[in-house]
């Protein structure tokens, strides 16, 4: 058991450094991974941002798409807190715009709209995000942008999330975490 921390820490983080190396930040390289996880279509990315900036990624969604999340970690590739935090959505919990695209938005403070992804005071660190047997793989974009001009850049139409709404948005995730099974 001792050795686990150990294997674990040199396979993820030459992962996500090697992501990094290869094509920098804010931009996803899809990797298809053999055995048990073939239906899966991992799309990795290492994420930087200014304190005043924000990045949105965007997507289209498959039509048929049984699974798919998108999750934040740290620069060590461990997953940032997520009962508290809104580091990461599903395709369940997500909400997609009117155009049926998912944006997503990393941001340090709350940009009062969906989808939020928040990163826990790190400017630079990890996204994972999955497609598990879907009818397509399509790539999502990341576009940094300055917090204060993100309106500008999502659609007319998105909704406004104001902070009672997103208290009880973390309020219902951690009841929905609490409640999940603990083997």
């Amino acid at each position: 058991m001792a050795k686990l921390p150990r294997r674990k820490t040199d396979l993820y983080y030459p992962m996500q450094n090697g992501v990094k190396d290869r094509v920098g930040f804010n931009v996803f390289e899809p990797v298809r991974y053999p055995g048990a996880l073939v239906k899966q279509t991992y799309w990795p990315a290492c994420f930087q941002l200014d304190d005043d900036e924000a990045l949105i990624i965007e997507t289209e969604i498959p039509s048929r798409a049984p699974y798919w999340n998108v999750q934040l970690n740290d620069p060590y590739f461990n997953a940032l807190e997520y009962v508290y935090r809104l580091s990461s959505t599903n395709g369940a919990m997500a909400t997609l715009s009117s155009d049926g695209k998912f944006r997503g938005v990393i941001a340090l403070t709350d940009p009062g709209v969906p989808n939020w992804l928040d990163p826990a005071g790190y400017n630079e660190g990890g996204i994972y995000g999955r497609w598990y047997d879907c009818d397509s793989e399509p790539v999502p974009t990341i576009t940094r942008v300055k917090l204060a001009e993100l309106p500008a850049h999502l659609p007319a139409d998105t909704p406004v999330v104001t902070p009672g709404q997103r208290a009880e948005e973390i309020r219902r995730r951690a009841v929905a975490c609490q409640r999940r099974r603990r083997w």
